[in-house]
């Protein structure tokens, strides 16, 4: 729930904000996901970092906000270095992890496999976030992370514990906390964000969600999917030190239905081929109701800080199936 005490209720639509516009065409996307995966397999997937920046690229660049293009900074080289330097990591840790089985007993391997994970992930994210974030950039102004990945794992590992010890019970409220870390230390030029959830809200969300897709045979699943945006939209403020102004989404049942519905129609009819398209209509649905606050000045925004480059991170999510979704 919006605090009525940031976000008076008596101007209008345009007083109170200003609409994302987004104009990916389907077509467009198809005729770039099927060169890149192409060249991704006849290179026997060394293409996908320079593969997954394209996409990006198209992606953001299709985006507008104020009558300007967002713009992603991040190249195809950045991400393989990152690429790389994630794969010899992980291959590392798994051949120390193998020698130590090969002369202990089984279970020890197991468990510190387990345990590298617990670790990696923290990492995987964390980079993951500060990298799509600082090769962001709109009017030439780059998003900015001033997280700290030591602080970040303290936060991490505790409430990843806690989620195991409850059988996953605590992770909407895990979910929370990261989600404000990350989100908290992330600027815009001179304005910060910040995230408000409560994990209790969260969880009540995530229990009737998946309690009502189950009884409805997955009917209610787009539903549960536009609470849980909701969720994150209306949660999420832009400060600039001295005055604060939520996000809003207007998303409806009935809009936010139709669209995932017909999305899975066209995927389950043309094989999966359709998913460029699928792709761009769940992207607009989101822009087009989601409502920024219009009470700063984003004509004179000072950068903050410098960008950053380095992938390893992000390509580390990716290998751990890691995806960022709030």
């Amino acid at each position: 729930m919006i605090d009525p005490r940031l976000v008076p209720t008596n101007q209008s639509e345009s007083q109170l904000g200003h609409r994302i516009s987004f104009f990916g065409k389907g077509a467009t996307y198809f005729g770039i996901v099927a060169l890149n995966v192409v060249l991704t397999l006849i290179t026997l997937g060394l293409y996908y970092p320079w593969a997954k920046a394209a996409y990006r690229k198209y992606l953001w660049n299709e985006t507008e906000f104020l009558e300007s293009r967002f713009v992603f900074n991040g190249t195809g080289k950045e991400m393989f270095k990152g690429f790389l330097i994630a794969y010899l990591i992980i291959i590392g840790f798994y051949a120390s992890l193998s020698m130590v089985a090969f002369f202990t007993y089984g279970w020890v391997f197991i468990v510190l496999f387990y345990i590298l994970l617990i670790v990696l992930i923290p990492f995987a994210l964390y980079g993951a976030w500060r990298y799509r974030v600082t090769r962001t950039s709109w009017r030439g102004i780059f998003f900015s992370f001033d997280g700290n990945l030591r602080e970040f794992i303290k936060l991490y590992i505790p409430n990843l514990l806690l989620t195991i010890i409850t059988f996953g019970l605590y992770s909407s409220w895990m979910r929370v906390k990261i989600q404000k870390y990350l989100f908290s230390h992330t600027k815009v030029g001179d304005l910060r964000l910040d995230f408000h959830g409560d994990g209790g809200e969260l969880f009540g969300i995530n229990i009737v969600g998946m309690i009502l897709t189950y009884i409805t045979l997955m009917l209610y699943l787009p539903i549960f999917i536009k609470k849980r945006f909701e969720f994150t939209i209306n949660h999420t403020s832009i400060t600039d030190g001295e005055k604060t102004s939520f996000l809003q989404s207007d998303l409806t049942n009935g809009v936010a239905w139709k669209t995932l519905m017909v999305n899975a129609i066209l995927l389950i009819v043309t094989l999966g081929l359709a998913f460029p398209w699928t792709v761009m209509r769940r992207i607009k649905m989101y822009f087009d109701h989601m409502i920024i606050p219009s009470s700063f000045d984003y004509d004179n925004l000072q950068q903050s800080e410098k960008d950053y480059s380095d992938a390893t991170g992000d390509e580390m999510s990716d290998i751990l199936d890691m995806g960022i979704d709030f």
